[in-house]
């Protein structure tokens, strides 16, 4: 499975951000973007359990002021 964490950073902390979540175990790509949100972090988990222990590491990031979380869904065609 996918989740999407989109995260916010507080001005002046997006490098130390980016660098903590790039170091946080099943998050496997973090883009910064323009918009409402500073960073998309791309993680692959088992599950719903997983996903959580990663956006609590995620929170736990001095500088992140808020998350909002996407899990991916799977089609089967």
């Amino acid at each position: 499975m996918k989740g999407f964490v989109m995260i916010n950073a507080e001005p002046g902390s997006e490098k130390a951000v980016y660098d903590a979540l790039t170091a946080i175990r099943g998050v496997r790509e973090v883009v910064p973007v323009y918009g409402e949100t500073d960073f998309i972090a791309i993680a692959d988990v088992d599950g719903i359990g997983d996903l959580n222990m990663i956006v609590l590491k995620v929170r736990e990031i001095h500088g992140v002021t808020s998350t909002e979380t996407i899990l991916g869904m799977e089609l089967k065609f």
